[in-house]
């Protein structure tokens, strides 16, 4: 009779032997292990992590504490810089065979630099200082995404090459049709206005709304993509010039006699009769500002958001037949019958600057660099596929930012700056015409105390000393301003050690 074999050093327990036939689990990115003599893979360990996922943290990296005022933890600068390649890898254990950001070429990350980091403040504050600093890094990181996102735009902007001895100017629309590609080729238009012209053209901001008046007061707009007809009327009258305002919404139609302002609809919403005889039209869109010439000599500024005219100014040259504007600086550019170019800001009564061209009369004058060529629009800025609501939140956003007509000069650059000529100039008046300086300090007068410390001598004497320390401050201020001065001339031509009036007024 066979007995069962008692518990002992050969014989496992039963939990030990549940535990010996479970089959533990083998993860995708473990490689599989060589089997034991048993036939059975040990694998990992079980409670211990697998250090090969991790990189290993230096003896020497600091513990991150965290911030009272922010629940996000503190970084220090160290840790930042300390890039380990191993820590490049992904949950498969494959390692990142490009780590870190793509280069970026220094020459197209200077093309979409903003700010000229040579001209320095010569005395400013270390708050302003480290204002700049943050403003220049944050420009920097925005020219190199700039920079790195246009590797997306792969369209160029288009150019016409002829043949040896070709002239272009003699090349038909038709032959650019049949030689681009077929998306290009879709965006080809013909209109056959025979019967009311000349016409006058002007395109929408965004680029898709068009807008044509002619001779014999046909005035029509539509959009030429989808090829949707918004309004066609007559205004029975000589149209001169049409121009878009703000949106494609709003039609500023320079007739016979009066300026009309239209919506998309065809319907007549102002006549504005201070403008009459208009002859050219320009819309300056960051100011909304509608400038005219008219045939009397005069340039007019309509401001559009508040319907008055802002500024009128006599050219004194005789009729104005020829106007443009410098997207840049939204200057008026106008052209004469004497061969001259003047140009005007409705801040000024004269022109800013006045260019002999030729000898011949000027017939048309356009401004070099308007982006019409640029294939890639600015969807945040001119979005040609905005619905209704974002065309509407568009407007009060501009109206908001509305920049004021009195900040037009040649120069953009030349507002930052401080006229310290016209300030001092400025405040010489206010002096004359209040008979006092308004910002000069009260004279001290000392607050009255108890226990016959406010004796007259008591008095005079706080008097004198706060007087005292004034002139000292003066003094130390004049001879600060010296010192600087004698310290930039050692720079630039340097002598023996000759100390300076600091120096000698301090020892």
């Amino acid at each position: 009779m066979e007995t069962a074999p008692k518990p002992g050093k050969d014989v496992p327990p039963k939990k030990d032997k549940l535990q010996t036939k479970r089959k533990k689990l083998r993860r995708y990115w473990e490689e599989e292990a060589v089997p034991t003599t048993a036939g059975a893979s040990p694998g990992p360990p079980r409670n211990k992590k697998n250090r090969e996922l991790r990189p290993q943290r230096p003896k020497n990296a600091h513990i991150l504490k965290k911030s009272r005022i922010s629940k996000k933890p503190q970084v220090p600068k160290k840790l930042r810089e300390w890039k380990n390649p191993e820590s490049q890898r992904s949950l498969s254990g494959a390692q990142d065979p490009f780590p870190g950001p793509a280069p970026v070429p220094v020459e197209v990350v200077q093309k979409f630099c903003r700010i000229d980091k040579s001209r320095k403040l010569p005395h400013s504050k270390a708050k302003t200082r480290s204002r700049l600093e943050v403003a220049e890094a944050e420009e920097e990181e925005t020219s190199i995404k700039a920079a790195r996102s246009e590797l997306l735009l792969a369209e160029e902007p288009g150019f016409l090459e002829g043949e040896d001895g070709e002239d272009t100017a003699k090349i038909c629309q038709a032959d650019i049709v049949e030689a681009v590609d077929i998306a290009s080729a879709a965006k080809h238009f013909d209109l056959n206005l025979r019967q009311f012209g000349p016409y006058r053209l002007n395109y929408s901001r965004t680029g898709r709304h068009l807008a044509f008046g002619g001779r014999r007061g046909h005035v029509a707009a539509l959009d030429w993509v989808t090829k949707k007809l918004m309004c066609e009327i007559n205004v029975m009258e000589a149209v001169q010039d049409i121009r878009f305002l703000h949106s494609e919404a709003l039609l500023a139609v320079a007739q016979n006699r009066w300026l009309h302002i239209y919506d998309n609809q065809g319907i007549e919403l102002h006549c504005i009769r201070r403008c009459d005889r208009v002859t050219r039209l320009e819309f300056l869109p960051f100011h909304f500002l509608l400038a005219t010439a008219s045939e009397t000599g005069f340039l007019t500024y309509l401001d559009v958001s508040v319907g008055k005219i802002v500024a009128a100014l006599n050219a004194r040259a005789g009729r104005l037949s020829v106007m443009s504007q410098n997207p840049y600086n939204a200057v008026i550019h106008l052209g004469h019958s004497n061969g001259t170019v003047s140009l005007w800001s409705p801040a000024m009564k004269e022109p800013l600057a006045k260019i002999l061209c030729h000898r011949g009369g000027v017939r048309a004058v356009a401004v070099d660099s308007t982006g019409a060529g640029e294939p890639n629009f600015d969807g945040l800025e001119s979005n040609p596929y905005r619905s209704r609501k974002q065309r509407q939140e568009w407007e009060v956003k501009a109206l908001l930012e509305k920049v004021p007509a009195e900040l037009i000069c040649l120069d953009p650059r030349a507002l930052a700056e401080v006229d310290v000529i016209s300030l001092e100039q400025g405040k010489k008046e206010q002096i004359e015409r209040l008979g006092y300086d308004p910002q000069a300090k009260a004279p001290f007068q000392p607050k009255p105390k108890q226990k016959g410390r406010s004796s007259t001598a008591s008095l005079v004497k706080r008097k004198r000393k706060v007087m005292d320390e004034e002139h000292r401050d003066k003094v130390r201020q004049s001879l600060q301003q010296q010192h600087h001065k004698e310290a930039k001339e050692a720079k630039a031509k340097p002598t023996g050690a000759r100390p300076s009036a600091l120096d000698r007024f301090v020892h």
